[in-house]
């Protein structure tokens, strides 16, 4: 399976189309990511680090049957505590601006936050491959995390190009199979829900610490 580490690049960058003098190339059926990076977030992460701390405390087994494998997963209706909303409301603003390359008809359908949740894995914690059934557009935040804490991992989600693979000599958005993105803290994406995806093990003895969430589209009636 091919795989690189994504690159660093400012959010809704865009992979320029080759020309030639013979002709160009026209992108259909692309897979977005995006990439945000939440300023001034040390004092963010501390309020989100105590509620999650707290939440902890209260429910240790926490919610089971889902990706997390060792690790924590918080109830998914995290963003109803009053000490979220200051997060809620980056996370609006952030799904705002991805909603816009969508052109989604406002006379007929929005975006609501249905479910958000944090994630704490301590070392060897992982997640397996996963998407998010009955939701529109999924995210995670990271609110601590190190080089070695786990990287997030992007599969390719076209069953076409994995039946022929060809021999390269340097991997391209076309031939890669897998998308690994190493967290920082204060860094947020949102993709696709139907997007699959993992958490690669905690190779540290730091605790991973994020908060993931869905958006469905809430339709409005005639």
């Amino acid at each position: 399976m091919s795989r690189v580490t994504a690159p660093v690049t400012p959010a809704g960058a865009t992979l320029e189309r080759a020309r030639s003098p013979s002709g160009s190339r026209v992108d259909w059926f692309p897979t977005s990511i995006w990439r945000f990076n939440v300023p001034d977030h040390e004092a963010l992460n501390e309020n989100l680090m105590r509620l999650i701390q707290m939440e902890r405390e209260r429910d240790p087994a926490g919610m089971g049957g889902r990706s997390a494998v060792l690790g924590w997963h918080s109830s998914d209706k995290l963003h109803h505590h009053p000490e979220m909303q200051q997060f809620v409301a980056i996370l609006q603003h952030s799904v705002a601006e991805v909603a816009t390359c969508y052109n989604i008809d406002a006379s007929q359908a929005g975006l609501e936050l249905a479910t958000c949740w944090a994630m704490v894995n301590g070392k060897l914690a992982s997640g397996v491959v996963h998407c998010h059934p009955n939701s529109f557009l999924s995210g995670v935040y990271y609110v601590h995390t190190t080089d070695s804490t786990g990287d997030i991992f992007f599969q390719d989600p076209r069953q076409g190009p994995s039946m022929l693979v060809c021999p390269v000599t340097e991997h391209t958005p076309w031939t890669i199979r897998q998308v690994s993105y190493r967290p920082a803290s204060g860094g947020m994406l949102i993709f696709p829900s139907w997007l699959y995806h993992g958490v690669e093990p905690n190779l540290s003895d730091a605790l991973r610490v994020s908060i993931s969430f869905n958006f469905r589209l809430n339709w409005l009636s005639k």
